[in-house]
């Protein structure tokens, strides 16, 4: 049986290697001269879609291998020349050599082939690709995600992340335009893909260098989706609604107007299938910042990816109730001077239940904590993005950026929690907590910048203010039982916060050019960060029974003044800059308005960054950084926060910053006649002054966690991905290996604990070339952790998790599209007592029916085994963690989905053979 599901899975892939064919052929201009880069396609006669192509050398010469004989029309194209068209017959009847291909300028009236539309697959423009969107077949529906996973060239992972020549994209503009700010996959996961006419890649350049053409290293991997001229003067969009088994459902709208001044967009959407609408950024917002994900506003959290909302590819936990709507607008008065201005609203409804055991390591022993959760939260965002680009005129550029937020929450939780050792109870603790919080957030950035053609070339001037008030209110019901001794307490409480952030800095810099290539260029920059935290805790009700040694007002700042050098050296293939900054920093705390402690810090902070541009597709970069990074309120606040019992936490005033440096290389390699790719990375980074944890275990197994700075901590890793066409078998193959290595110091009752953890992880996936009718990827994922502690080396863990996935999906014809999607998740039990494995399937059928597929009908199956289970193994500090939680079952929908679309598609090339 296994051996049939296995032919059936993997036949598509392994086709017959017989009676395969190559082509040849050189491409000219009209003078005779070759043509570098042009694209020589085979397209099927049926409907225009590309099946093989070639590009062309620096001689002209262009190769087409692994053909399959038949029928085809070979298509060449060449940016500024008129596209040309044969049709051919393959093997050829005398040799593979087709002969010389001239190119013409001009529009040619061929009494072989007429042209009515043509369809390129793709041009390379210096250092932009440019695809043609409509030589690749997607479903009728599809979004622009689904048109991205076709380009050669192009990857994109479930979770939605895109890679283009072996980098991650960082911006995804619409007609060269922002669309819903900085967040690549709201136009990826939304814009019909039947909207877009070309696809451009290509690395943007920063602000700065685009206005004085002086390069300073800096670009981002960009995706430029152009419309259609006729969707740009129209409505388009689409509804759909879905009910469900179990009471499920889902719900969404997406309408758009675009112009040649404007572009407008608006999206919705609602559901109870555990479908995020809204960005990571929007989840940082509800808990206030990446700060307090680490170090809390008063408690202790430790968290991971899977406690997220967001989805990064992994399981999401709990049963998520959730809705998001926005609209963005972009308006351009004339070229290189254009607003945009966006808003979304999101929020979601959260039910989890929890159970989470750790194990903790002392210096001369474990102990066993074990804790179920039932948590039920809710979460509203509101988020305003705006921006404004402006070039004055062809000296100056202003831009400025800004944003407001507004996020709410609530959570309710009921927890029971008990630590053992030897299997004798300790303490056990039944607890039942209520929040509700409150945030703020504005953020206004400027930029001018002024060029000369003299010795001072440039000027610039860089500005940025910040604003952020979090507030929350906590109350909870504590009964705490402990048993050596034996002692029993209950706690009735209230704990209020309001935490204020105010964050403003100034930054210019001149730029002198000092010789051929060579500039020196001085900074100034200063900035003051002033934080306020005042908290009121006591008993309930009210607050006349306030506990003021638990109730502190406490207040930070950090005032810097930096001034630094810079040496560079610009050419069109390198860049290379040495740094060296010297700052001054004052820092300074008060408490109650009564005891004060102050402090004058100097750093060297040294710089360098090399970057070689080898040829197309061949990059080289080296860089070396430092920072600074300075201690928040809540992790120098002394005051104890005894709101859990088991888990006592107290800051601590005497922190000082920790000072990073870290070192980075990068080797890209893409290749666009092969396809193939090769992107490595390795970093390495040394941290003096750590900010990390002590912890003191009583004997009752409770514990009071401080932070403390440690001498060291050092992080390194390394990357690669590699990425292939094995052409033979008509299949890609992605390999893509991660090591991650770290030593960090945290202090367990007085002893310094050094823990190594060590992380390998490979994956390995296959993908057939040819995708008109099925589209199969398979491959898997081994992550193995090696996790040494010093304070007990005999308690030193290694263990594995295993990952299988396989994609297969099959288009019948316009009208069908069938996915099935299946995973195995394999966690080894070493370590943890037993292994897990959860196999998750999903299927989908969709019909696609009404004039030019306008309504589309989906009935879908997810978890087709109920076998999806929330499950998170991992090693921190000094204890090993296993975090068990409720999540979406097996459940049935049907989706009725109506595109508002009242242009045709047009498809295909109408070519008309003719005699000569």
């Amino acid at each position: 049986m296994k051996k049939i599901v296995f032919l059936l899975l993997y036949f598509p892939a392994f086709i017959s290697l017989a009676q395969q064919t190559i082509l040849k052929g050189d491409v000219v201009d009209e003078q005779g001269n070759p043509l570098l880069y042009a694209t020589a396609v085979l397209l099927y006669p049926v409907d225009s879609t590309m099946t093989y192509y070639g590009i062309t050398n620096e001689t002209g010469h262009f190769e087409i291998k692994n053909i399959h004989p038949g029928n085809y029309i070979l298509q060449t194209s060449y940016m500024g020349y008129q596209s040309f068209f044969k049709k051919l017959e393959l093997p050829l009847s005398k040799g593979n050599y087709l002969g010389v291909i001239a190119m013409q300028p001009a529009l040619l009236n061929l009494s072989e082939v007429e042209v009515s539309a043509d369809r390129i697959p793709f041009i390379i423009k210096k250092d932009t690709i440019e695809y043609g969107a409509g030589s690749y077949q997607v479903k009728p529906d599809a979004v622009a995600e689904d048109l991205l996973k076709k380009l050669p060239g192009v990857q994109v992972d479930r979770a939605g992340n895109i890679k283009a020549q072996g980098e991650n994209v960082q911006n995804v503009l619409v007609d060269g335009k922002e669309f819903f700010g900085n967040d690549p996959q709201v136009a990826t996961k939304n814009l019909p893909a039947d909207a877009i006419e070309k696809v451009q890649v290509y690395n943007k350049k920063s602000d700065e260098t685009e206005l004085t053409g002086i390069e300073d290293g800096t670009y981002a991997k960009t995706i430029n989706l152009i419309l259609k001229d006729g969707k740009k003067s129209a409505l388009f969009g689409d509804v759909s609604a879905g009910v469900g088994t179990d009471e499920k459902y889902q719900a969404g709208a997406k309408l758009y107007r675009f112009t040649k001044k404007h572009q407008f967009a608006a999206l919705a959407m609602l559901n109870n299938v555990n479908k995020y609408g809204f960005s990571f950024s929007d989840y940082l917002n509800f808990t206030g910042g990446l700060q307090s994900l680490m170090s809390g506003g008063g408690s202790i959290s430790i968290g991971s990816d899977s406690d997220m909302p967001i989805n990064f590819g992994q399981n999401i936990n709990g049963l998520v109730t959730s809705g998001a709507a926005g609209a963005n607008f972009t308006y351009e008065a004339h070229k290189n001077n254009r607003f945009n201005i966006s808003y979304l609203g999101s929020g979601a409804d959260k039910k989890l239940i929890q159970n989470t055991v750790t194990d903790n390591f002392l210096e001369n022993g474990s102990y066993i904590q074990n804790e179920d959760l039932s948590q039920n939260t809710r979460n509203r965002a509101h988020r305003i993005n705006f921006g404004w680009k402006n070039r004055i005129d062809s000296t100056q550029h202003l831009n400025f950026d800004g944003g407001i937020n507004i996020t709410n929450g609530n959570s309710k939780a009921v927890s029971f929690t008990e630590s053992t050792v030897g299997g004798l109870l300790s303490n056990e603790l039944n607890s039942a907590n209520n929040y509700d919080q409150l945030n703020y957030s504005a953020k206004l950035s400027a930029l001018y910048i002024k060029k000369w053609e003299r010795v001072l070339r440039l000027f610039k001037l860089k500005g940025g203010f910040s604003a952020k008030s979090n507030q929350m209110n906590s109350q909870w019901a504590n009964n705490a039982r402990f048993f050596n001794p034996p002692d029993t307490s209950v706690y009735l409480g209230f704990q209020n916060d309001e935490n204020r952030l105010l964050s403003y800095s100034l930054a210019s810099s001149l730029t002198f050019k000092i010789a051929h290539f060579w500039y020196l260029v001085p900074s100034a920059s200063a900035g003051k960060n002033e934080e306020w935290l005042n908290r009121v805790q006591g008993i309930p009700p009210g607050e006349q029974h306030v506990t003021d040694s638990l109730s502190p007002d406490f207040n930070r700042q950090y005032q810097w003044l930096r001034g630094g050098i810079s040496v560079k050296r610009n050419t069109k293939r390198s860049q290379l800059s040495l740094m060296a900054e010297f700052e001054n920093a004052h820092t300074g705390n008060t408490l109650n308005n009564l005891s004060s402690q102050y402090d004058r810090l100097w750093y060297f902070v040294p710089g360098f960054s090399w970057d070689y541009d080898l040829g197309t597709g061949k990059r080289l970069a080296v860089s070396f950084q430092s920072s600074v990074n300075s201690p928040t309120a809540s992790q120098l606040l002394p005051t104890l926060d005894n709101t859990n019992p088991l888990q006592l936490y107290q800051g601590n005033r005497a922190l000082k910053p920790d000072f990073n440096h870290n070192l980075q290389l990068n080797w890209i390699y893409f290749d666009q006649f092969s396809l193939i790719s090769l992107f490595a990375r390795v970093h390495a980074s040394y941290t003096s002054n750590k900010i990390n944890w002590s912890r003191t275990v009583m004997p009752d197994l409770s514990q009071i966690l401080t932070l403390v700075n440690v001498a060291d901590d050092y992080r390194a890793g390394a990357s690669i991905d590699f990425s292939t066409p094995i052409r033979p078998l008509r299949i890609n193959f992605n390999a893509r290996l991660n090591e991650d290595w770290n030593q960090g110091i945290n202090m367990v009752n007085g002893d310094q604990n050094i823990v190594t953890n060590f992380i390998h992880a490979l994956t390995l996936k296959f993908d057939n070339r040819k995708k008109e009718k099925w589209d199969l990827t398979v491959g898997a994922t081994l992550q193995l952790t090696d996790a040494h502690y010093s304070i007990q080396k005999s308690l030193n863990k290694l263990y594995f998790n295993f990952t299988a996935f396989t994609d297969i999906v099959y288009t019948p014809s316009e009208k069908w599209y069938l996915a099935l999607t299946a995973d195995l998740h394999r966690y080894n039990g070493q370590s943890f007592g037993e292994s897990v494995y959860i196999p998750l399937l999903k299927g989908e059928i969709t019909r696609y029916f009404l004039k030019h597929n306008r309504g589309v009908m989906i009935f879908e199956v997810y978890d087709l085994l109920d076998k999806n289970t929330g499950i998170e193994r991992l090693s921190e500090m000094n204890y090993l963690l296993q975090r068990q939680s409720n999540t979406i079952g097996r459940y049935a929908m049907i989706t009725l989905k109506y595109r508002l679309n009242k242009f045709d598609k047009k498809s295909g090339i109408d070519i008309q053979m003719g005699r000569r």
